[in-house]
């Protein structure tokens, strides 16, 4: 798995909530009409939410190119009137935020996994109990053998 720098991990605390679902070639803004050229294209929107509705593994750059295009189309998309509007780009940023939610918790799972100690300590003390667990039943086992017996066994 590919790390991404620090930067990154430290802008997630700067983005506030997002949401949006596609968007078109351009975006319109509210009920002015005008139509602006940020290019974010229906498929990109559509990905975007099916990472971000997927609970499985996604590849850490795709979810930051998503997040970033989600974050970067500043328009309006679909909705008509300024409080639709807002909403349409507040639901837009909150789709852009699970998303860097995402990149954020596979980075931890990589860290948990190929370097946190504590998680390596807990799993030798684990190994370690249970090995002893396995000597104490087997001598228990053991000392319920009459002395004497001619199976041979030990």
């Amino acid at each position: 798995m590919k790390t991404i720098s620090l930067a990154v991990i430290h802008s997630f605390a700067l983005f506030g909530s997002a949401s949006a679902f596609s968007a078109p070639a351009f975006a319109r803004r509210g009920d002015r009409g005008s139509w602006s050229a940020l290019f974010v294209s229906t498929e990109t929107l559509y990905q975007a939410v099916e990472c971000a509705e997927n609970r499985n593994k996604h590849d850490i750059e795709e979810l930051e190119k998503l997040a970033a295009e989600l974050e970067g189309a500043k328009e309006c998309n679909f909705e008509i009137g300024d409080e639709l509007c807002q909403k349409e780009i507040q639901d837009r940023l909150d789709v852009a935020e699970i998303l860097r939610l995402k990149i954020e918790m596979e980075l931890r799972l990589d860290y948990l996994q190929n370097a946190n100690l504590f998680a390596e300590d807990v799993k030798k003390e684990h190994d370690k109990d249970e090995r002893q667990k396995f000597k104490e039943a087997l001598q228990a086992n053991r000392d319920k053998v009459e002395s004497g017996s001619d199976l041979g066994l030990w």
